[in-house]
């Protein structure tokens, strides 16, 4: 008898938490709120909001109590080799209008399967979409997911089955080391459905849309405006560090994330309730926009520089340690040695992606398997010249020997949880370095900016 996709496995079990690891390090920080909402008493559906390829379903993997099921795009199937990693990562696929209307036939077994993965008592994972959007906004949904809830329940009698909304929110969407936030809201039980759906399945289908829908979009940055789009993004970065002092909030991913809510809702409620002032503030965002565009300047910089001083003695450290790799020999190697071990934070694989990779929404997915494999590829090369070759880095512990080798992939670990820090830190201050060299050579238009900025801010 076939094994069925959600049994055990102990190769995946193996790599399982090495993939999770590399997710939590190719964030900065990887906050995750709501995990008392994932259902005690029965089998649930997460249905998170999709706006990058591979990264939202690897965030579900992080926070997910068993191994999830997912349903991908059928079209990422083609490749037999694929189709057999994708099976292996326990993803099945799920056909669509635009893969033929002789494939839809198909989604019978997978809906059965899907149903199976959830009687067996193991999560599964559908985007709540169906697929993808590099925006923050939530897009119409499909009816598979809660034709495979409805059919389930069914099966399923008295024991409940919920469906869990979960908003997953990315501050920057192509770049390694950004922030993530994970939404869990209150699960939608499909028992008040039930009736429905057996008297009229497409309305119940409707109403179970319809409540994922309202109860997905307060978990998430859902910019509702299409037209206003940029503007209203802009905003809700370049203002979100005023409205956090106002509102006494620290500086972090969490709180970032829900100020960007909250400017979002505001500027939806004046865009209806204050039309004029509402496109005056559009187009001064247009204009601050273009400003920063021809400074190659980030949006965010006129709130969020450092003022003159901290820029200044952010670098003293960075001097001091220059001098004592040019100056001292320890500092020099034990530099050099947390170098070797490992340089991969340092590499700018998000530039190959951009320039290779036509489609935005997988950028950050390619470019986190590229750092993930070389990663696990460098840890065993290191970890093999390092044991072989223990005595040659330092002689007074040449006894070690072999250990080297746990040494080695010991501190890659460290490292990689630290490389975010570090790597955005670095990034900081050279940001900083040149806003401030801006205002010395640039100082008209950079004054032009700061005051488009002080008029945005004042009109909020």
């Amino acid at each position: 008898m076939a094994k069925s996709i959600q049994d055990n496995n102990v190769l995946y079990n193996i790599i399982s938490p090495l993939v999770q690891f590399g997710t939590r390090c190719h964030y900065q920080c990887f906050d995750v709120h709501g995990l008392e909402n994932l259902p005690q008493d029965g089998a649930y559906i997460i249905a998170p909001c999709h706006q990058q390829a591979l990264m939202e379903p690897l965030a579900v993997l992080n926070f997910a109590p068993k191994p999830p099921v997912f349903l991908a795009r059928a079209d990422i199937f083609e490749n037999p080799t694929i189709r057999a990693i994708l099976t292996f990562l326990k993803i099945l696929p799920v056909y669509r209008i635009r893969d033929g209307q002789s494939n839809l036939s198909k989604n019978s077994d997978i809906f059965d399967r899907s149903r199976d993965v959830l009687l067996d008592g193991f999560p599964l994972c559908l985007m709540a979409e169906g697929r993808h959007n590099n925006r923050h906004h939530l897009l119409p949904m499909g009816k598979g997911m809660f034709r495979i809830a409805g059919e389930t329940q069914l099966k399923l009698g008295d024991r409940p089955l919920y469906i869990v909304p979960t908003g997953i929110d990315f501050d920057e969407y192509e770049r390694p080391y950004s922030n993530l936030v994970v939404n869990i809201g209150k699960p939608i039980p499909i028992q008040p459905f039930i009736k429905d759906f057996r008297e009229n399945e497409p309305v119940a289908l409707n109403e179970m849309r319809n409540a994922l829908s309202t109860a997905l979009s307060p978990l998430m940055h859902d910019i509702r405006s299409e037209e206003y789009y940029e503007e209203i993004f802009t905003l809700c970065n370049v203002l979100n560090r005023e409205v956090r002092h106002r509102e006494g909030l620290k500086n972090s991913a969490w709180n970032r994330f829900l100020v960007r809510q909250k400017i979002s809702l505001e500027l939806d409620r004046r865009a209806v309730e204050h039309k004029p002032d509402f496109d005056t503030l559009m187009s001064d965002t247009r204009d601050y926009r273009q400003q920063c565009s021809r400074l190659h300047l980030r949006e965010r910089m006129a709130a969020d520089h450092w003022n003159a001083a901290s820029t200044i003695l952010s670098l003293i450290p960075i001097a001091a340690l220059l001098i004592g790799i040019i100056a001292l020999p320890p500092v020099r190697w034990i530099f050099f040695f947390w170098l070797i071990c490992y340089p991969i934070p340092f590499l700018p694989t998000h530039l190959l992606t951009k320039k290779l990779i036509g489609d935005s929404q997988f950028r950050s997915s390619v470019n986190f398997g590229i750092r993930f494999i070389l990663s696990i590829l460098y840890a065993f090369v290191i970890g093999i010249v390092m044991a072989c070759t223990g005595g040659a880095w330092m002689s007074a512990l040449a006894d070690i020997g072999a250990w080297w080798g746990f040494v080695a992939v010991a501190l890659l670990h460290i490292e990689a949880i630290l490389a975010g820090p570090t790597v955005n830190a670095l990034k900081a201050i050279g940001r900083n370095l040149r806003y401030w060299w801006l205002r010395i050579v640039r100082c008209k238009k950079m004054k032009i900016l700061n005051e488009s900025y002080k008029k945005l801010v004042g009109s909020f």
